[in-house]
């Protein structure tokens, strides 16, 4: 299912997450950490889509752009489950992310992971996954939501 939302203005942005999320959670696979694979252009709101979702879910520290040292960890508050931002843009093989075990982070279902330039890892990325597509077209930005394999 497709879903497509405005989100020009920031504003919108916590009630969209809030709802990306529920999406999520209701199609999750038990055992299994939710993926969600983000796609677009430099500047199109990925990391502040990640940043408006920790703090949806109660994470306390600052959540930044990951692009220097490909994943961050944070606590999401008192629930032991754990966010983890992944930006693959200056990765050139999946093979790169190995060493961050991406697999083990994909089987433990208290993980929300977030992927940015996803397309570069495809093959890492659970039949599950949840794609959402920023974009900028006549001075709007879009936001598109589709889950499952791309």
């Amino acid at each position: 299912m497709l879903k497509v939302w405005d989100i020009t203005e920031t504003a919108s942005l916590p009630a969209v997450a809030g709802e990306i999320l529920a999406e999520i959670e209701s199609v999750r696979v038990p055992g299994q950490a939710t993926v969600v694979a983000l796609h677009g252009d430099l500047g199109a709101g990925k990391t502040t889509f990640v940043q408006t979702v920790g703090q949806s879910l109660q994470v306390k520290e600052d959540i930044t752009s990951p692009t220097f040292v490909v994943m961050k960890k944070y606590d999401i508050d008192k629930t032991g489950q754990k966010l983890i931002h992944i930006d693959a843009y200056r990765i050139e093989s999946a093979e790169e992310l190995s060493v961050l075990n991406l697999e083990e982070e994909i089987s433990q279902p208290e993980n929300i992971i977030f992927i940015e330039w996803a397309e570069r890892v495809a093959e890492l990325l659970p039949i599950n996954t949840a794609h959402l597509k920023f974009s900028l077209t006549d001075n709007k930005r879009l936001l598109e939501y589709e889950h499952g394999s791309e």
